[in-house]
């Protein structure tokens, strides 16, 4: 006979029961995206509960980007960022990610995606992206000697690159993996040669924007987010 010990189901909080109710009525068209939703008052009297479980509903609700809260206002509906909805995501990913399979897998999973992203900038660059695009690659070249603006400049060049793409959900995945991979990147720029080599990379991925190549530009980013994993756990070796 299957045999547990201690396997408590766990009670739902009434807070967390307030706020799926709310967000059926808006799933549901009750209440539409920049529609105010009830008062506090009001909306106890309709469920019959008390003030806290209504505040910690909205907060929860407010978190994920359902609703914005306004310090003496009521709440109001609106659409989820795809950034927020990401971010909800983040202690699930930060305990994958104390693992080195889980950390393989999301650089394989970066690899993959920034590699589509640069074949798809690459078919849909306008004079006017490229331009731009220079223009980060000329920052991110100034700050080769300093480690954090290299960082913050790589990050800038990777997201305006996806930025091209045109679609809104394309930046906050990019922009999210970068922050999730952040540990990744400062460790790998700890040595002085790194950033040297991926500026050389980011103006190979830079030369088949411009010349509107999309298999030269996917394989510049396949290499080099795979020249990035390789010094990331050489860096880890090194440092025992």
């Amino acid at each position: 006979m299957w045999q547990v010990s201690d396997q408590k189901v766990r009670r739902r909080k009434l807070y967390e029961e307030v706020a799926d109710k709310i967000e059926s009525w808006i799933r549901v068209g009750h209440f539409q995206v920049g529609d105010r939703l009830p008062s506090e008052r009001e909306l106890m009297k309709t469920l019959g509960i008390g003030r806290t479980a209504v505040r910690e509903a909205l907060f929860a609700l407010n978190r994920m980007g359902i609703i914005e809260v306004n310090s003496g206002g009521r709440a109001v509906v609106t659409r989820p960022d795809a950034t927020v909805i990401l971010g909800e995501l983040s202690g699930v990913v930060n305990n994958l990610l104390r693992d080195p399979e889980g950390q393989r897998q999301f650089q394989d999973a970066r690899q993959f995606w920034e590699a589509a992203v640069a074949r798809r900038a690459a078919t849909m660059a306008s004079d006017a992206d490229v331009e731009d695009l220079e223009r980060y690659l000329l920052l991110n070249e100034k700050a080769i000697s300093d480690p954090e603006e290299f960082a913050r400049t790589d990050v800038a060049f990777h997201d305006r690159l996806a930025a091209i793409c045109g679609n809104p959900l394309f930046n906050a995945l990019n922009g999210t993996l970068a922050e999730w991979l952040t540990e990744q990147r400062l460790t790998s720029l700890r040595k002085k040669e790194t950033a040297a080599r991926a500026f050389k990379s980011h103006q190979r991925i830079f030369d088949a924007i411009r010349r509107r190549d999309p298999d030269a530009a996917e394989k510049a980013m396949n290499a080099h987010l795979a020249e990035v994993s390789e010094t990331y756990w050489n860096a880890l070796r090194q440092a025992g």
